[in-house]
């Protein structure tokens, strides 16, 4: 097949953030501080000519598709002395896809394609962002978008006899032209309308060449048949190079950074992950799950080149029963903790769920569910994030322990049970509501064989 296809796109955003001084007991009233106020409109319209061409034989495709976009930004930022954002960009992009069949057991599938990713309104607005003093920004109006090549592939093997799965994916991203950060820290006194700042840091955006991720992960899915069980293994690889300005001198007309040294932050990480999914009856179903992550960060610009080493694992289990006159039981527990080796820390804690329930209606569809989450009122949203030059550990407030009580419905239509015509099959559904496939025999899959991790 030969093609001739025209696409277009029209995203609209509305923003509307307004900060006011008011008295310091009461806090009513107040005057609109126009240094924290923002209002802007803006819309994007994207428009993509081009040819394709698709070719299929048997069970094997190609595609290829040519593309010239052309995008346009008209933004309007709402104030007194109102500043029109007007852009337009021309690029190229193209899609290719490719698909092979090899026989029954065996099949490759390679994506290529680039893509832009035009920049916010706010990355474009020259204006000053003081709504935090200690970290103050500045758009750049003159930010190109970015664009990127993409390469995805993927190798599978099933064994449909004996319900094995094998799975070999990798991918490549590479980005010209990404919106990167431009940082100054302790930059002096900043003047910005008559008011004197001192901030620890102040940034800016910019257009850098030079982003990478790379990833590859293998996975590989057997039952194991005297637990009436699946078991998963997947492990992967992920390296990723970020870059970005450091240091600089602040412009006070324009808002700008000049000189400053170029950073590439790179990190690479490791994790596995192990699931054993139960697949014994529809009154009881189990799931035990292990997965660790290990990172490795560094920036160019440390001296020593020394590396910041971190790993954070969680290992969860989750039950539920289905007990005689329709009561359930459904229970969760997870361990997390995260472990920092260049900074010596440690955090972990244990979240558990209970739930008590009772099926109900006469075709036991709906359920009537009583628990407690955080059983032990452990929880904690930890999290350890690296950038450009730092690296940052964050703690944030959560619910805690905390009541419920719930009502499900299934809305979903079986099979008949015990036949062996597949269409009598749109899924059999497992106590714990997951769905899966139809037992084995003529009509069907082996056991689990559909059934992976959650």
């Amino acid at each position: 097949q030969v093609s001739l296809q025209y696409r277009i796109s029209y995203n609209s955003q509305e923003r509307d953030k307004r900060s006011f001084v008011t008295d310091d007991d009461t806090f009513t009233g107040g005057v609109l501080n126009p240094l924290l106020s923002n209002s802007y409109e803006s819309g994007y319209l994207t428009q993509s000519v081009g040819p394709g061409f698709r070719f299929s034989k048997e069970r094997n495709t190609f595609i290829a598709n040519v593309y010239y976009q052309r995008s346009a930004l008209d933004g309007q930022i709402v104030r007194d002395d109102a500043e029109k954002i007007k852009h337009a960009y021309n690029n190229m992009t193209y899609f290719m896809m490719g698909q092979l069949n090899i026989n029954r057991e065996n099949s490759l599938r390679l994506f290529v394609s680039s893509y832009t990713d035009s920049p916010s309104i706010t990355d474009l607005q020259s204006v000053y962002d003081v709504s935090d003093a200690q970290n103050i920004s500045h758009g750049n109006p003159n930010l190109k978008p970015t664009y990127s090549h993409r390469v995805n592939f993927h190798y599978t093997n099933s064994n449909v006899e004996k319900g094995r799965t094998f799975m070999w994916m990798f991918s490549m991203n590479t980005t010209l032209d990404c919106t990167a950060q431009h940082l100054v820290q302790r930059p002096g006194d900043i003047t910005i309308d008559g008011q004197a700042y001192s901030p620890n840091f102040y940034s800016t955006t910019e257009n850098l060449d030079g982003y990478w991720q790379l990833r590859t992960h293998l996975s590989y899915g057997l039952p194991i048949g005297f637990l009436k069980s699946n078991f998963n293994v997947m492990a992967g690889v992920i390296y990723t190079k970020t870059p970005s300005m450091l240091g600089g001198t602040v412009d006070a007309a324009t808002g700008m950074i000049s000189g400053g040294e170029r950073n590439d932050t790179k990190n690479m990480g490791y994790d596995f992950r192990a699931v054993l999914g139960s697949n014994i009856s529809e009154n009881v179903d189990f799931t035990l799950s292990w997965n660790g992550t290990y990172n490795e960060a560094t920036n160019s610009l440390n001296a020593d080149k020394s590396k910041n080493r971190y790993f954070n694992h969680t290992a969860q289990g989750n039950l539920k029963v289905v007990f005689p006159l329709g009561f359930t039981f459904t229970a969760s527990a997870a361990y997390s903790q995260y472990i920092g080796f260049t900074n010596d820390y440690s955090e972990d804690y244990l979240l558990c769920n209970v739930w008590l329930g009772k099926k109900v209606f006469k075709n036991k569809r709906g359920e009537v569910m009583v628990g407690v989450n955080d059983l032990f009122n452990q929880n904690r949203a930890f999290s350890r994030s690296t950038g450009s030059g730092y690296t940052q550990n964050s703690t944030n407030s959560v619910i805690g322990r905390y009541y419920m009580v719930q009502f499900n419905y299934n809305l979903r239509r079986f099979g008949k049970k015990g036949s062996r015509n597949i269409k009598d099959y749109d899924g059999v559904e497992s106590s714990s509501g997951s769905r899966r496939m139809g037992p084995g025999g003529p009509g069907g899959p082996p056991p689990g064989m559909f059934h992976g991790p959650r």
